[in-house]
This record gives structure tokens, C-alpha cells and sequence, in this order.
């Protein structure tokens, strides 16, 4: 059972590392490239506490859930990939190391879980923070995808370079992965970019380097997922015996990764255990079996302890967090009646068919499945732009990427809808934004000489020209402007556009109806 656990895993996380290499336009998986997000019944019942939603989408974490409930943590032992990469780097980097039992401390995952949920509960969620699903998938995408993708184009370019024709195949293998990896369809420089890539790796390196203290000290002791399943394995129907023959030789209790055997190796912590088998195989009497039913109740210690002054402290820490991000300068503010617009930034451009903000940010998770599918790489993760709430969620950088007319992926790939799915042909009403031209930096104003390359590259139509001062000046249509960015993106001006693109074009508060019949009344 260990050598199929192993397997298992191995399956699992290269299932993973597929689906986030085959995220790319056009999107051809036919197995959902966010499965193992919906899969995750934290990120469901975040995202729709949140939202106050049931999405559809996300339901199947249910089958996650009645699988805990019948067998125990086995998502956490045979499927999860960060908990997959933490054995993997335990083996590599810490497996001689000797390190003491921290099975004190794995109560601390059940109170970040109470604060966590309490953040949820005031539709201001913070468990992207800690989600492992969400935390390692936006680690591959944000720090990993982009410098493997500038390798591979460097071992093609370099053998190509060669003149010795062996080299060859290597430069169409590299060829071959980076395509795999990125579809530069839309821009003419073919590599990737993303922003803050250094900060999410140096958060996953600790995650790793906390496995010096324990093995899998993350899943122990942090990892609000894990708290979750083990609540709902306290008493699954998959149970690990222990028989007469066992000489209290405690080999069990020192292997086992996650602390589920106390000092007792006849009892079995059940919220805790993994189902990983490791017992069964070092025990050498062969006293250890799992089997479906119950044992003996003075024989299993399933009750987690926990203390309720910190469970309340965990609960009260998630009201702070709430309050501080809706008091926050970059918390929405209505003006006269007006649109609310983000205080702190004016160029909060969400992707087409994103939720209202409010709604947007409680149930976005940070997974960047959306960013790694963008075909310009233009969705970035956002810094200050959105406030404390809105720390790494989807914006539009046109300098970066444009929001092409031809692609409709964002709305497809992401697992909690907060980015809709929608048709191409809806796009060209799907108010995200609106240019402005700085007539202090355009060419056709300020120097009095023609420019085109905004007109000429709009896909919109949305430039028109008007006789000033004898002169042809561009304007703004703003019932044909959506916000999409490429005239900001190929502006010549350098290093702030002549033309940008703002929030105060944002119609999210409009359905998809309304925006339609708003852009056609002048047409009209």
C-alpha cells in the first residue's frame, strides 16, 4: 500500500503539472485545467460563503468531502501536490536530518481555520493565503512556468546556433515544450511575464524549509485544507488497528510523518492520519493493519483537543482582518450616487466578465489560472492597486498585455467565477474600462503631426477623429471603448503612454444586458 500511495502521488502531480502546462491559448484539455480547484472543498466553501453562491462548478469537492468522511485524510496522503512536493523535498534535503516531534502544534492548522472561515463569512476571504491547492498553484504559474519557458527557448536558440546538426532535435524539443507551456499568438515577444514571481517563491521556500523542523511541518501544523478534512475524518470507517503482537517498540510513532500516532502507538489521532501506510511497513511485527470498521473505543483517541479561548482568538484575528481591509483607502466608495471606484488606484482593470468588486474579492483565490491562460500575459497579479483585500488578484496591465478581442479563456479556466464565462461576440459590450488620451503627451495633439497607431490598432473602432485648430485629433467613443488596452500597449510614447486606460469605464454593476443597451442608445 506505501508503493501504491507512492505511485499515487506521483500520478496525481503530474496530472497537476499537465494541467497547468496545457493553461494556454487555445485551450484544448478536454479534462478541466482547474480540477484539482474545484476538488478543494476549502476554496468551494470560501468562495460561495463569500459570494453568498452556490457554483456549480465547484460542487464536486463534495466527492472530496464524502471521501474523507468514509476514509479518512486520504486526499492529504495520496492526492494534494504540495503535499506531495513537501515528501519529495523531505527526501532531498532533510532526510538525514534529525528533527524532534512537533505534534504540539497541529492544532494551530484548526484555529487558522477559524479565522480563515471567519474572513469568509464577512465576504472578505483571506484563505488564498493559505490554501495549499491555490498556494502551489499560483507558485508554478508565477514563479516557476515563466524562467522554465526561458530556458527551454535558450537550450532551442543555443542549438541552433551550433552548426553541428545533432543538436538539432534538442532545439526542437526545447521548441516543442515552450509551446507547450505558452501560446504567443497575440505578441510579438514570445516570452512570459509576471509580477512578483521573487516574493510567492521565497513564501513557497519557507513553506519547504519549515519541513527542518518536522516532516510535513505545513501539514501538521498550518494548513487550513488539512484542518478542514481532518475535522471531517474525526471518525471515518477506514481505521488503523494495532494487534496483540505489538511489543511497544514506538518505530511507528517516530515514523510517522504527520504525528497521528501518540506516544501510545496503540491509539491513532484519526483527525491527523494521512493514510499513508508508512506504520505498516516499518512495524516489525506486523501488528499494524488498516481495515474498515471501528476498533475497540479505548483502543483509538480520535478527539482533537482543542482549546476554545484559542478558537475565539482565531474567530476574533478574522473580524480584525475583515475590518482592516473594509477600512482600508482602497475599499470602494460610492460618490454622489456615482460608480464606486478603488480609491487607491485608478487603473483597476479587471478581466472581462468579472463579478462586482466586492463580490469579486471574496471569492477570487489567487490561483492565477487566468494570468497563466491570458495569451498576452496581461492579467497580473495586483499589489497596492486593489487594497489589502484585493492582494493578488487578476488586473489588467496593458503595458504588459493587452485583453485581446479573440479570447474568451479567463472566464473558462477560472474555478469559483468570479471571472464569468462568457462569448467572444459579448466582449464588444462588456465595459471594463476607458482609454484617455493625455493630449499633453499625444503626438497628434501637442506636436500638431499625424499618428495613427492607436486608431490603426483598435479593435473596437473606437477612435474618431474631429477637425481642431485645423487639425485631425483623436477622441474617445466611449460606447465603443470596452477598455481592452491595446491602444495603451502599442502607444509609441515612452515610458507612460500618451493613451491609458482607467477604472471609471468599469461597468461591472451592470448586467450584461444593461451594458448592451447602454453602448446601443446613442448608436440608436
Amino acid at each position: 500500500m506505501k508503493t501504491i500511495r507512492r505511485i499515487s502521488q506521483i500520478a496525481f502531480f503530474g496530472l497537476f503539472l499537465y494541467l497547468i502546462a496545457v493553461t494556454v491559448y487555445p485551450l484544448g484539455s478536454r479534462i478541466p485545467v482547474d480540477l484539482f480547484l474545484r476538488l478543494d472543498p476549502l476554496v468551494a466553501g470560501a468562495s460561495m460563503l463569500a459570494g453568498r453562491v452556490i457554483i456549480p462548478g465547484m460542487l464536486i469537492s463534495l466527492a472530496v468531502v464524502g471521501i474523507t468522511l468514509l476514509l479518512g485524510r486520504v486526499f492529504c496522503g495520496w492526492i494534494c501536490p504540495l503535499g506531495t512536493t513537501l515528501d519529495a523535498a523531505d527526501v532531498l534535503l532533510f532526510r538525514k536530518k534529525k528533527r524532534q516531534d512537533t505534534i504540539q502544534l497541529h492544532r494551530w492548522k484548526y484555529y487558522l481555520l477559524a479565522g480563515l472561515g471567519v474572513t469568509a463569512l464577512f465576504s472578505t476571504s483571506a484563505v488564498y493565503l493559505l490554501d495549499p491547492i491555490s498556494l502551489i498553484t499560483r507558485t508554478v504559474t508565477l514563479a516557476f512556468v515563466a524562467p522554465v519557458q526561458l530556458a527551454l527557448r535558450y537550450v532551442a536558440e543555443s542549438s541552433y546556433a551550433w552548426s553541428d546538426s545533432s543538436f538539432r532535435p534538442l532545439a526542437s524539443v526545447g521548441e516543442w515544450l515552450s509551446g507547450i507551456l505558452w501560446s504567443h499568438a497575440f505578441i510579438s515577444d514570445p516570452q512570459i511575464y509576471y509580477r512578483q514571481g521573487l516574493l510567492v517563491l521565497m513564501i513557497f521556500v519557507g513553506i519547504v524549509a519549515l519541513n527542518s523542523l518536522s516532516r510535513r511541518f505545513w501539514c501538521r501544523s498550518l494548513c487550513p485544507l488539512g484542518a478542514l478534512l481532518g475535522l471531517l475524518s474525526y471518525a471515518p470507517i477506514l481505521k488503523r488497528f494495532v494487534g496483540p503482537e505489538c511489543n511497544d517498540c514506538a518505530k511507528c510513532v517516530t515514523d510517522c510523518k504527520v504525528g497521528a500516532i501518540p506516544a501510545d502507538p496503540r491509539l491513532t489521532r484519526s483527525a491527523e492520519c494521512v493514510e499513508c501506510f508508512n506504520c505498516v511497513a516499518i512495524c516489525p511485527e506486523e501488528a499494524i493493519s488498516y481495515r474498515f470498521g471501528l476498533p475497540p473505543r479505548k483502543r483509538r483517541d480520535t478527539s482533537l483537543n482543542l482549546y476554545r479561548r484559542r478558537l475565539l482568538l482565531g474567530a476574533v484575528a478574522g473580524v480584525g482582518f475583515a475590518a482592516l481591509v473594509r477600512t482600508d483607502p482602497g475599499r470602494k466608495r460610492a460618490i454622489d450616487g456615482a460608480l464606486p471606484v478603488k480609491l487607491s488606484s485608478p487603473v483597476l482593470i479587471r478581466a472581462p466578465g468579472a463579478v462586482p468588486e466586492d463580490e469579486f474579492v471574496g471569492r477570487c483565490t489567487r490561483c492565477a489560472e487566468c494570468m497563466k491562460v491570458c495569451p498576452t500575459t496581461g492579467l497580473q497579479p495586483a499589489l497596492h492597486e486593489a487594497g489589502i483585500e484585493g492582494f493578488w488578484t487578476p488586473i489588467l496591465v496593458p503595458r504588459i498585455g493587452y485583453c485581446t478581442e479573440m479570447c474568451n479563456l479567463c472566464g473558462e479556466v477560472c474555478p469559483t467565477d468570479s471571472i464569468q464565462p462568457f462569448e467572444i461576440e459579448e466582449k464588444k459590450h462588456i465595459f471594463i474600462g476607458l482609454a484617455v488620451i493625455d493630449r499633453s503627451q499625444c503626438i497628434a495633439w501637442y506636436a500638431d503631426r499625424t499618428c495613427l497607431v492607436c486608431d490603426e490598432y483598435c479593435s473596437y473602432k473606437a477612435l474618431e477623429w474631429k477637425e481642431v485648430d485645423g487639425m485631425q485629433r483623436p477622441f474617445i467613443n466611449e460606447k465603443k471603448c470596452v477598455g481592452c488596452g491595446i491602444c495603451e500597449g502599442v502607444c509609441p510614447i515612452q515610458p507612460v503612454a500618451a493613451i491609458r486606460v482607467f477604472s471609471h469605464g468599469d461597468k461591472r454593476h451592470m448586467t450584461r444586458e444593461e451594458q448592451k443597451e447602454w453602448a446601443e442608445q446613442e448608436l440608436e
